[in-house]
Formats: C-alpha cells, structure tokens, sequence
C-alpha cells in the first residue's frame, strides 16, 4: 500500500511539472504588433492591415499599431497616424490555454481573448483579437 501511495504521488508530481510548462499568455505577456483591423460601418467592411499582411487585403491600408497592457491600463500607439488610445482591462475568465479580458478603450467597451494560435503548418504564436465599437482587431505577439 505504501509503495502504491508514493507510485500515486511520484506520476502526479511528475504531470504538475509538465502542465506548469504548458503555456499560457497574458495580455501582459508581450507588447503586441497589430496585423489587421476590419471596421464594420453602414454595413460595409473597411480593413486596415500590417505592411506582412497586406497581400491578404489588397484594398486595405497599411496601418503600423502596437499595443501594451499593464497593471490593468491598455494602450494602442497608432504610428502611423500619430494618435494614442488608453483604456483598461479586467480579466473575465482564465482556461488552461489563455485568458478573456473586458475591456474599455476611449469609452468603447469590448472583449478580448488572449491565446496562442497553431497555424496548419504547425507553428504557434501568441495571439490577440479585440471585438470593440465595431471593429475586430488581430493582434500576435511581438
């Protein structure tokens, strides 16, 4: 029995060593680079992208914007257009692969999902997509 009990304890120290290796991203993980924007108005989608992700929307602008969070404020450095948006976060859920955030920027409040992505050729990059005041923003790790 004794020799069950320690076999028992052993596995499951060995598998919380394992999960504490998992990762699992924060908003405050990473100063992140923005990839896309689409901005629903009137019905219509305008989109503005990144200069790598420009060859998926032709029609969209190129747009360099970084955003950073920390101690519950957010900022977005829009530098090509010279401008600075601030707001908070609040953490609205936590799972094993990421977290969920509410979030309040220039007085628009949305949702934000942080979680790494595994793309079809197998890579994996932090992400984080942004639903606020009409617009779905995709963010990845910098």
């Amino acid at each position: 029995m004794k020799k069950a009990t320690s076999i028992f304890l052993l596995i499951t120290f060995i598998l919380l060593l394992c999960s504490c290796g998992a990762v699992k991203p924060e908003i405050e993980d990473s100063e992140w680079k923005m990839r896309t924007i689409v901005h629903i108005e009137d019905g219509e989608a305008s989109y503005d992208a990144s200069a790598e992700e420009i060859d998926g929307h032709p029609e969209a602008k190129i747009v360099e914007m970084t955003l950073v969070a920390k101690d519950g404020k957010i900022t977005i450095n829009d530098i090509t257009n010279d401008k600075k948006y601030e707001g908070s976060y609040i953490v609205s859920g936590r799972n094993p692969k990421g977290a969920d955030y509410h979030i309040t920027i220039d007085g628009k409040s949305g949702y934000a999902t942080v979680a790494m992505t595994t793309y079809a050729d197998g890579t994996e990059e932090a992400t984080l997509p942004i639903s606020i005041g009409g617009y779905s923003m995709y963010f990845c790790a910098k």
